[in-house]
C-alpha cells in the first residue's frame, strides 16, 4: 500500500514538475531575449527619448505570466505531496495499531501510558511557552517608544481559548499544563478587555497630538469604538509603523 501511495504521488507530480521545468527553461529565454534586445537598442535611445517613444517592454508580461503559473504548479505539487505524506502516516498509525493489538495486556497499557506521557508533556511545554511569551512586555517602536500590541492581543486570546479545557481540576493528561495556566485566565481576560483598549487609546491620543497619520489613527479608533481590540490594536500598530517611518 505504501509503495502504491508513493507511486501514485510520483505519478500526481510527475507532469506538473516536468511543466515547472519548461516554464523556467522559457523565462530563462524570454530573460535572455529581453537583455539581447536592451543591449541591440541601447544605441538609439536618445533618438527614442527626441521623439517622445517609450522604449517598448516585450518581457513583463510574459515573465508575470510563467511566474504566475510556475507559482500554481508548485502549490499543485505540494498539494499532493501534502496528501501522500498524510496518507503515509496514517498507515503507519495504523500499522501501530495492529501491532498493539497483537500484544498482551500490559503491553498495551505501558503504550497507552506512554502516549498519554507524551501527550501531557507536550501539552505543559506549550502552556509553559505561552506563559513565558505573556510574562515579556511587548515590544517598543524605536522612536516614540509606543508598544506594539497586536501580537500580544493575538496571544492573550489564544490563552483564553485554552480556558475550557482547564475550568477544573482533573485527572485529564492535560492537568499538568492546566496548572501553569488556570492563574492566568483572570489577568488575560482583564488585559485583554481593559489595559489593552487603554494602551491603544492612549496611543492615539499621542499620536493625535504630535499630528501623525489621522486616517490610520481614525481606522484604529472606530475599530476600537466597535469593540474590535483585534482590529484595532492591528490598525493602531499599523498607525505606530507609519508614524515611525515620517
Amino acid at each position: 500500500m505504501e509503495q502504491a501511495i508513493r507511486a501514485a504521488a510520483r505519478e500526481a507530480s510527475r507532469a506538473p514538475s516536468e511543466l515547472a521545468v519548461e516554464m523556467m527553461t522559457l523565462s530563462a529565454r524570454v530573460q535572455a531575449a529581453a537583455a539581447a534586445f536592451e543591449e541591440a537598442i541601447a544605441p538609439h535611445e536618445d533618438f527614442l527619448a527626441t521623439h517622445g517613444a517609450a522604449l517598448p517592454d516585450m518581457s513583463s508580461g510574459a515573465l508575470r505570466s510563467l511566474n504566475a503559473m510556475l507559482g500554481y504548479v508548485q502549490q499543485r505539487v505540494a498539494r499532493s505531496d501534502r496528501t501522500a505524506t498524510a496518507l503515509l502516516g496514517g498507515v503507519g498509525l495504523r500499522r501501530q495499531a495492529l501491532l498493539a493489538l497483537q500484544g498482551d495486556e500490559g503491553a498495551r497499557e505501558a503504550s497507552a501510558r506512554s502516549r498519554i506521557d507524551r501527550a501531557s508533556a507536550t501539552f505543559l511545554a506549550g502552556a509553559q511557552a505561552r506563559v513565558a511569551a505573556l510574562a515579556k512586555p511587548p515590544p517598543q517602536s524605536a522612536t516614540l517608544r509606543l508598544p506594539y500590541l497586536a501580537d500580544r492581543c493575538g496571544e492573550l486570546a489564544a490563552l483564553l481559548q485554552m480556558r475550557p479545557l482547564c475550568q477544573a481540576a482533573s485527572t485529564s493528561w492535560r492537568e499538568a499544563g492546566c496548572v501553569e495556566l488556570r492563574g492566568r485566565f483572570g489577568g488575560a481576560e482583564t488585559e485583554l478587555k481593559t489595559t489593552l483598549p487603554r494602551k491603544i487609546a492612549a496611543g492615539i491620543a499621542e499620536m493625535r497630538a504630535k499630528g501623525m497619520d489621522a486616517a490610520l489613527l481614525d481606522a484604529a479608533q472606530a475599530r476600537l469604538d466597535a469593540g474590535d481590540v483585534k482590529g484595532a490594536a492591528m490598525a493602531y500598530d499599523a498607525a505606530v509603523r507609519g508614524a515611525e517611518r515620517t
